[in-house]
């Protein structure tokens, strides 16, 4: 447990610097968009790519991750319905709640708790992979063109088509996969300067979370009842789905059952705040719910963990 706590700790620390160093005016807003471009074009590629290069391809093509695909889709259907029927949202909007509700943070909270909870990081990389292959390319080519729209630059069926692929992180993971699949081996400069940029994210990502909670409305002051329905979608619900798909539906082994509970209950990650500052879109509830499920996560992901072994 000691090393999820650390985990959680790291993330809170760098974010609380963030916020310290706002409010001594040292960073400020533009600052704060400059971290999340960096983060977005240079560190978060870079990343991907390193860490898909060495994922254990076992785990990414495996029964485990239908499991996770349909609990991240199932979740964020829901998310959806309400956000159209009842909360009337723009299509902008929909695309950063929707983020919040189901995008795990699996990299930087992901790691430690997989290491501590499961024994084996590489638990990871069938949750990272149905993100950076399937959530991350459409809901940023929606982004991508609602930002067109507004600034009148002129768009077309075959610019639309072709966002995915020019986006810098779905190159970074699809780059990874090809080296992965391959077995290309690359010298040691190069993986080491790609791990080096790739170090510029996770931090940047956070000092621009902890610059928005001191610049921006405090927690809670959007649509409450939203930013909570989002959260307990995200750690409460979508694991509660994987569950019940992994041991009743797919009839899994006890080992897989707990990992994509477990996963799937981790918070929303870093990457959606970063995803709404790029789009200009519903940035307070990226981060209000990053800010609720990165702390109800810890209770939760220990609850989950009692009951797979109570129920399984």
């Amino acid at each position: 447990m000691a090393d999820v706590l650390a985990g959680f700790f790291t993330i809170w620390a760098v974010i609380g610097l963030g916020w310290a160093l706002a409010q001594l005016k040292v960073l400020d807003e533009s600052a704060q968009r400059l971290l999340s471009k960096v983060s977005f074009l240079v560190g978060l590629p870079a990343l991907l790519f390193s860490s898909l290069r060495v994922a254990e391809l076992g785990r990414i093509f495996s029964t485990n991750v239908v499991v996770s695909l349909i609990a991240i889709f199932a979740t964020l259907g829901i998310y959806q319905v309400l956000a159209m029927v009842v909360w009337k949202r723009s299509a902008g909007h929909q695309v950063i709640g929707g983020f919040a509700s189901c995008y795990v943070n699996a990299n930087n909270m992901g790691l430690p708790i997989a290491n501590y909870v499961l024994h084996d990081t590489s638990w990871v990389a069938p949750i990272l992979l149905i993100q950076v292959v399937f959530l991350q390319p459409v809901g940023l080519s929606i982004l991508d063109a609602l930002v067109a729209r507004r600034q009148g630059r002129p768009t077309s069926w075959l610019s639309n088509a072709t966002l995915p692929v020019r986006n810098p992180m779905t190159l970074g993971v699809l780059a990874g996969l090809v080296v992965n699949l391959l077995d290309v081996p690359l010298p040691t400069v190069v993986t080491d300067t790609i791990s080096l940029v790739g170090g510029i994210a996770v931090p940047a990502m956070l000092l621009a979370f902890g610059i928005s909670l001191r610049l921006g409305p405090l927690p809670g002051q959007g649509n409450v009842t939203e930013t909570v329905t989002v959260s307990v979608l995200k750690v409460v619900v979508q694991p509660l789905i994987a569950l019940v798909l992994a041991h009743w539906v797919f009839h899994l082994d006890p080992t897989t059952v707990l990992a994509v509970t477990v996963m799937a209950g981790l918070p929303t990650a870093q990457n959606v705040f970063v995803f709404a500052m790029r789009g200009e879109q519903s940035v307070q509830l990226a981060r209000d719910a990053i800010f609720i499920t990165s702390f109800a996560s810890i209770p939760t992901v220990t609850m989950l963990a009692a009951l797979v072994h109570a129920v399984v």
